[in-house]
């Protein structure tokens, strides 16, 4: 019952998460095996024998959750193309401050084509 009551993004995203981080801090490494062979990552020797918990849990996580994959991604999907961009939105955003598009030199307004 207590897991009905949380909401479905702390059961599936979080829990996770914070388990695999417990069991790096507390260095249990049974359930860190465990955890790394389910997801079918491959920790170098140097990271999982580091003094710093630290360093392991980010060899994990780089290799999980890779920030630039997820970054790249959100952009592609939630930007629009510079193609659809209207004309006006592509002045403004050449234009910084008090400055106009026409004021500009020509070869800057060659750009907005």
């Amino acid at each position: 019952q207590s897991k009905g009551k949380k909401p479905l993004f702390v059961q599936l995203v979080l829990d996770n998460i914070w388990s695999l981080y417990e069991a790096v801090m507390k260095r249990d490494k049974e359930k860190i095996e465990k955890i790394v062979t389910s997801l079918g990552l491959k920790i170098g020797a140097r990271e999982s024998r580091h003094a710093d918990p630290k360093v392991h849990l980010n060899a994990i996580c780089s290799q999980w959750l890779p920030i630039s994959d997820a970054v790249l991604s959100m952009v592609c999907n939630k930007l629009p193309s510079p193609l659809d961009i209207t004309a006006e939105r592509v002045e403004k955003l050449m234009c910084v401050g008090a400055r106009t598009f026409d004021s500009l030199p020509p070869e800057t307004q060659e750009l907005k084509s």
